[in-house]
Formats: C-alpha cells, sequence, structure tokens
C-alpha cells in the first residue's frame, strides 16, 4: 500500500529509537511549506521526552520557505533593526525624520526602564498580542501614543509574515485604544495682539532674567501671516523670498511680494530640502506687514553664513523644539493667566488660525494649499474652525403653519 501523502503543516508517524549513551532519539516526517517533505530530528533523556521535543517543534515550525532574511528564533529588535534599514532605502518610505520618530515612540515598548514587559528580547515566534498589550499597559502611555507605536509594530510584524518568519501578525490583534477627537481651536483674531504682546514682553526679557530671545516674536508674526509649518518657516532663507519685484516685472501691476516653501529643520537642527509632503513644497504670498517685518529684519540682522533669515545667536538654525518651549514656558507663567488665549498656544495654533480665516474669505481648497496639505479632509477635519451659521429655511417651513388657529378646547367628534 502506498504511503499517504502529507498534507503542508503536518507530520508522519514519529519513530523512536535509543542510541548507545542511552538516550533516545524521535524523528518523523514533516511537509514544509514549500510542499517539501524533509525529516526532522529531537533528542531527549527518556523515549517519551524525544517524542515531546518533536512535537514541540512541530508545533512552532514555520517552515523553510523563507528567504532567510528574518527568521522565528530573531528577536523583535532584530525585527526592528532590519525594518528601519529597508525603511531608510525603501522609495515612497518616511524620511529620516519621521524614522527618527517612530525609534523614539518604540523606546517606550522596548526600553526596561519604560516599560515593565520590554519587548526587544522576545523570539518572534513567541511573541503573542498580549505581550504586546502588557508592554504596552505598563508603558503608561496615551492613546495617541499607543496607536502610533502599535502602528509601527504592526508594519514591522507584516515584514516578518513577507519573509516566512511568521504565519500571522500578532500586533494587529492588541486592542486599539480609540484616540479622542478633541479639536484644537485656532488663536481667536480678537486675541492675536493680546498674544503677541506678552510674547514681546517675555522675549525682550521685560518680566524674566536671562538673554533675550529677539526672533520669536518675529516669528509668530510670520507663523500668522503665512500658516507655515514652524519647521518650515525656520528653513526660510532670504534667497527664497522675492520682496522686490525682479526688473522684468516692475510695471507688472499683477505682481506681489511672495517666499517660497521649499525645505525643513529637523528635530536636531538640520536643514532638509523637503517638505513634509510633496504639498508641502509650494509658493506662498505675503501680505504687506509681513514684507515690513522682512524688510526690517534684512536691515537689521547681522549676516550669516547659511542666508538664513531667523537663525541663532552662533549663526546656526533654530531648532523647532526650542521656539516650541519659549511658548510652553510662557503659557505657564503665572503673569500671563489672564490671558485666556495663552493657555494651550503652540506654533500650530497660528496655523490654524490662518486656516480658519482663509476658509472664511475664499474656500478650504485655498487653505489646504496655503497650508501643503494633500488632501482637503486633512485641512478641513484638524485646522479649519467653522463658526456656528444657522441655516434660515423658514421660508418654506412658514408654509406650513396651520389653516385654522387652533382652539382651547376643540370639540370631540361622538
Amino acid at each position: 500500500m502506498a504511503r499517504q501523502k502529507l498534507v503542508v503543516g503536518t507530520y508522519g508517524d514519529i519513530n523512536c529509537t535509543q542510541r548507545a549513551n542511552g538516550t533516545w532519539l524521535a524523528r518523523a516526517r514533516y511537509c514544509d511549506v514549500d510542499g517539501v517533505v524533509r525529516e526532522y530530528r529531537k533528542s531527549g533523556e527518556t523515549k517519551n521526552k524525544a517524542r515531546a521535543n518533536l512535537k514541540a517543534f512541530f508545533v512552532e515550525h514555520t517552515g523553510t520557505f523563507g528567504d532567510g532574511a528574518i527568521a522565528p528564533d530573531d528577536t523583535v529588535q532584530e525585527l526592528l533593526d532590519l525594518w528601519f534599514a529597508k525603511m531608510e532605502k525603501a522609495d515612497g518610505s518616511p524620511n529620516s525624520e519621521t524614522l527618527e520618530l517612530y525609534r523614539y515612540h518604540l523606546r517606550w515598548v522596548l526600553d526596561s526602564d519604560k516599560t515593565e514587559h520590554p519587548l526587544g528580547a522576545y523570539q518572534l515566534r513567541h511573541v503573542r498580542p498580549v505581550i504586546i498589550q502588557a508592554a504596552l499597559d505598563s508603558a503608561g502611555v496615551s492613546a495617541d501614543m499607543r496607536k502610533r507605536i502599535r502602528s509601527v509594530l504592526v508594519r514591522a510584524f507584516n515584514m516578518a509574515i513577507f519573509h516566512e518568519a511568521l504565519n500571522g501578525n500578532p500586533a494587529t490583534a492588541v486592542p486599539s485604544v480609540p484616540v479622542p477627537k478633541v479639536k484644537k481651536k485656532p488663536v481667536a483674531v480678537e486675541d492675536l495682539d493680546a498674544v503677541r504682546a506678552a510674547i514681546r514682553e517675555w522675549a525682550n526679557a521685560e518680566r524674566r532674567n536671562g538673554p533675550k530671545s529677539v526672533d520669536l516674536p518675529d516669528i509668530v508674526d510670520m507663523l500668522i501671516a503665512t500658516g507655515m509649518r514652524i519647521c518650515e518657516l525656520l528653513a526660510l532663507r532670504w534667497s527664497d523670498i522675492e520682496l522686490t519685484a525682479p526688473p522684468a516685472r516692475r510695471d507688472d501691476e499683477t505682481w506681489f511680494p511672495w517666499l517660497m516653501v521649499n525645505g525643513q529643520i529637523t528635530s536636531k537642527g538640520k536643514r532638509v530640502d523637503y517638505g513634509k509632503t510633496h504639498a508641502a513644497i509650494r509658493p506662498t504670498a505675503l501680505p504687506d506687514w509681513a514684507v515690513a517685518i522682512l524688510r526690517r529684519r534684512k536691515l537689521e540682522q547681522p549676516p550669516n553664513d547659511i542666508d538664513a533669515v531667523f537663525a541663532s545667536r552662533n549663526g546656526t538654525w533654530h531648532i523647532p523644539g526650542n521656539v516650541q518651549s519659549r511658548l510652553w514656558h510662557i503659557r505657564q507663567l503665572d503673569e500671563y493667566a489672564d490671558i485666556a488665549a495663552l493657555s494651550d498656544v503652540s506654533p500650530h495654533s497660528f496655523r490654524r488660525t490662518v486656516a480658519t480665516e482663509i476658509d472664511e474669505v475664499y474656500d478650504a481648497d485655498a487653505a489646504k494649499d496655503q497650508l501643503g496639505h494633500t488632501s482637503k479632509t486633512v485641512t478641513e477635519r484638524h485646522y479649519i474652525n467653522r463658526r456656528l451659521v444657522v441655516p434660515d429655511y423658514r421660508a418654506a417651513t412658514e408654509r406650513l403653519a396651520p389653516r385654522t388657529e387652533p382652539t382651547d378646547d376643540p370639540a370631540i367628534g361622538p
């Protein structure tokens, strides 16, 4: 009788033999994922232990069809290292700044000082959804951070599946915590001057000790004038700005002052010639009051070797995080507690103000273009804060009024 053909993922009869040294050897044929039947062996001190060891191997065995880039015995840390290495080289992958942010987020589940259950040393074959959830729970991260970490782990484990190191993705089964959808508000137009005054007062060291932060008021004004991201504004060079009409357009009444957004400053203070998205590289018109600010800076600012509009005292690029920290510090000061608009102000607050005003004067598409978004949905959902408008359709509903005046005691028929 012919031997029955094995199905992929199954094994045949286990045969055990005793060796000369007294240990036992269990062996059986196993059909791997590539359809090839191979013989595997495991030993043990007794016949039952050898059989159990072989069965345990088959339970965890995922076959030999993979390309060897990553294996079930490799650790989560090794998987993530490989994933980041591939992302750095792949076309269309996140930029280096975003990848650095991903690494920062993953510290919460990899470092033993961040979580009681670090994932890094786990072999891939042993990672289960409950293990990932334990790492996230003990890290105590916010719902938003939990979502970001889970997203990166899902992508990394998908790569492990592609290389046949895993059959399933343990990260996808981890429950996602809904992120509260609280839409952050822009700084209201009527509050802008109070916010400007407080920032200018603090920056000029009128209410504090220490060096002045002379660039901060102009940085805030330019954020309000353009709606640029803080990393984009700090990357602005004088060569990116056209404040005076070129000779060929001096008689052109359609010309107006403008600048080109064509780079950003990374968290480490390096200028790069790409934006957050392809739509981030864009021209932006300048209002007259912003032109006056730039012309004043052009005259007063000491020259620097990097052609920066906003250069530090050392002649280097300002770091976005430092600007955010200064605004955060101002928000904490008791002397400005009466300015409600300062309570949660950030560089992005002014970006929302610009989006809201452009939407009111023009439309959401114009706001999208000004902010450098690829989708109008993002602009409307996160940046535009439309005022409540009560639609007046009474001309139609008035026609539905009762024909006769109702009485206080209507007659009831028999």
